[in-house]
Parts: structure tokens; sequence; C-alpha cells
């Protein structure tokens, strides 16, 4: 959208706006700030972790059996082929009986070699209907893989919301709440204190359904920064 970053930026300055007009103030942080950041961001990587577990094992359980159907057929060429391939294995290391007679023994190998032969081609017709059947289970593989993945970011989602409402968030551990002064309600529905309550709800959740590995990028930016701050 062209005008989409305009739009916003001027949404967000006329709440802001309006928010000062009716008395929403700044706030103080908390004593300590850096090492709350660290401490807090790390303990919340642990939840973030539970979080990921609870998803994979959500996601499992509602996508396993289609994953299955989708390569059902794949799973089942290939052990053809591995069975076809340790029989071909087999009559290679089966030496021919010794005779006496050499037009017994020519049959031998002519039924040994026809027999490689026979399993050589049921191999080379497996592999060939496996790449196949790969081939058709590849888009379907694909459009699973998309809706795992939008379905694992809105479970991550609404676990850590769920988090956060039980008072594990974010902001409220760097920010000294009491420090808010006295303001009208926004729009009539709640003031500055319930506003920064359902801010940090949605945040952490945000936060939290992002991942460990995203805390921790924000734990290493911290301090990378703070070492900068110390070196200068």
């Amino acid at each position: 959208m062209k005008y989409g970053p305009y739009l916003a930026i001027f949404v967000v300055a006329a709440v802001a706006a309006y928010a000062a007009a009716i008395g929403f103030g700044s706030m103080s942080f908390e004593d300590g700030l850096a090492e709350r950041v660290v401490t807090h961001l790390l303990a919340l990587t642990f939840f973030a972790l539970l979080i990921e577990r609870a998803v994979e094992v959500i996601v499992n359980n509602k996508f396993m059996k289609r994953e299955l159907d989708v390569d059902a057929e794949v799973v089942k060429l290939r052990r053809k082929c591995a069975i076809l391939q340790s029989a071909l294995d087999m009559e290679l290391q089966q030496p021919v009986p010794a005779m006496t007679d050499q037009a017994a023994l020519a049959a031998a190998n002519d039924a040994k070699n026809a027999t490689i032969k026979r399993l050589r081609d049921q191999i080379r017709a497996a592999k060939k209907d496996k790449i196949e059947a790969d081939q058709v289970a590849m888009p379907q593989r694909e459009e699973l893989g998309t809706e795992k993945a939008a379905f694992a970011a809105t479970t991550a989602t609404v676990l850590g919301g769920l988090v956060a409402l039980t008072g594990t968030t974010v902001l409220s551990e760097f920010v000294d709440i009491t420090s808010i002064s006295a303001a009208n309600k926004f729009l009539g529905l709640f003031d500055q204190a319930q506003f920064f309550v359902a801010v940090d709800v949605l945040f952490t959740a945000l936060i939290l359904a992002g991942g460990s590995d995203g805390i921790h990028q924000i734990v290493k930016g911290f301090l990378s920064a703070k070492d900068d701050m110390v070196l200068t």
C-alpha cells in the first residue's frame, strides 16, 4: 500500500496528541534497568522454550496424519527399492554351485544372470516410480508446510498471550507504573495504567511467539550496545 506508512504515522500522531490532551504522561524507568533487562529477558527465554515445545507437539498432532498420507506412496516405493536392492546384493554374493556338467553350469549361470537382470530392472522401475511419486507429492508438501507455519505462528501467539495474561510480562519489569499521573480515560474506556497493561500483555505475547532465538538476539544486541557504551 503506497500511503500505508504515512497513514499509520498520522494515526499514531493523532492518538498521541489525544492521549497528551487528556493527561497521559511519561513514566520513569525502574532502577538498575540494565540488569533487569538481561535477567528478565533470559527468564522469558525459558517460557519461550516451553511454548516452542508445546507448539511442536500441537502441530505434530494436528498434521502428522496428513504428512504420512502425502508421503505414503513415496515411503512405500522407498521400502520397495530397499528390499529389491537387498535381494540383488544377496543374489550377487551367492556363488553358482560347482558342476561338472557344463550344460548345467551354463544353465545355472544363465538363471543367475537372468535373476540379476530382473532385479536390476525392477529396481530401476521402482526408483523411477519413486521419483514420480515424489514430484507429485512435492506441491502437497509445500502447501502443507505453509499451512503448518501459519498454524504454528497462530498457536505460538495464543500461547504467548495466555502466558502474558498470567502476569509474566515484559514492560512492567522495566517501568515504574506508580509514577503514572492521574488522567482522563482514553475515549472514556480505560486510563493510562489499564492501557499500559493491555499493551504489555500484547507485546509480551508477540515476543514469546517469536521464540527463544528472537529473545536471545535482543539480549545479545542489548549487551553489545551496553559494552559499546562502556568502551566509549
